[in-house]
């Protein structure tokens, strides 16, 4: 009872949301029309450069297995822009979509899925998680659930500007379980928006594994080059 009481909130907010951010019939990207239920138009899709590589991440002994959805590059830019600083949902919806083309093509299995946290401060200026978002429509392709499993302890540098050495010393140890029972004995899939020297994505996976996660696979929706 309580589950479909869930379900019915979360339907009428989409169908808020379908009204606030409703399709004008125009690609978010070029402004140019769409003659599909796409939100990006057959040449902006076409200069997506996909990512086919499976990258390890690792430090030590300790690796973990990252999967993006394309390369850091052209229109993949704009829309992670879009999403991260210009509150554009729809271009999440697009990222998320091409990182569901992702779990279907390699037939990616997990229990639950994760995302990299945001300091309280940062999410109250932002208003939102992007890869909380992402996550959130990728629950709804795959009816795996969404759970909070991180907080970020302490506050950071920006990483856009340090080099790798610094970027991996400024992420180390800000990372927290919630709670052990959520990731014990879980495969769990870690999204975020953008991938770089891995840093990020390598110590939040590394805190779930401590804490006991069986597996741990990372997917973004774009992979950088450093």
């Amino acid at each position: 009872m309580e589950y479909g009481i869930v379900k019915c909130i979360e339907f009428i907010k989409d169908c808020v949301l379908s009204i606030i951010y409703c399709d004008d019939g125009k690609c978010i990207l070029c402004g140019n029309d769409i003659y599909s239920d796409e939100f990006i138009c057959h040449c902006c899709s076409k200069k997506i450069m996909p990512c086919r590589d499976v990258i390890e991440i690792k430090s030590g002994d300790i690796k973990f297995y990252c999967y993006s959805a394309a390369y850091y590059s052209g229109p993949m830019v704009e829309l992670v822009i879009k999403l991260k600083y210009k509150s554009s949902f729809r271009a999440g919806r697009v990222i998320a979509d091409y990182m569901y083309d992702v779990i279907k093509r390699n037939n990616l299995e997990f229990d639950i899925i994760t995302y990299i946290p945001m300091l309280r401060k940062d999410l109250r200026k932002r208003g939102y998680n992007q890869g909380k978002y992402i996550a959130k429509i990728l629950n709804k392709y795959t009816e795996k659930p969404v759970v909070s499993c991180l907080i970020k302890t302490r506050a950071t540098k920006d990483q856009i500007g340090l080099n790798k050495i610094d970027r991996w010393k400024n992420i180390k140890g800000s990372f927290k379980i919630i709670d052990r029972k959520l990731v014990e004995n879980k495969n769990i899939l870690l999204v975020d928006d953008v991938i770089t020297t891995g840093a990020t994505a390598f110590h939040s996976a590394l805190e779930l594994k401590k804490c006991g996660a069986k597996n741990i696979i990372i997917l973004t929706g774009a992979k950088s080059e450093v």
